[in-house]
């Protein structure tokens, strides 16, 4: 599978359960309703997880990005006026 799809699932398995999750909390109590609270959570994290993780394994073709890569012109040198 695409990872576009694997995070537009994720995506929209969260929303969808976050909506559920409203309309069951407004028919019933929050003890009864607090599951699909949970699934929520745990779909957005791993959308989370997969956003950040896939891009990093071996031959997913993304490279990285350094954050401390050296910037290609340097900042201006500041002198003292007198």
């Amino acid at each position: 599978m695409s990872p576009k799809l694997i995070k537009t699932l994720l995506l929209a398995s969260a929303i969808g359960f976050l909506v559920l999750w409203i309309l069951e909390f407004r028919r019933t109590s929050l003890a009864e309703s607090y599951w699909l609270l949970l699934l929520c959570l745990i779909f957005l994290l791993s959308f989370q997880y997969y956003r950040l993780k896939v891009p990093l394994l071996p031959g997913s073709g993304h490279k990285p990005t350094s954050p401390a890569a050296p910037r290609k012109n340097p900042p201006p040198k500041r002198t003292r006026r007198k």
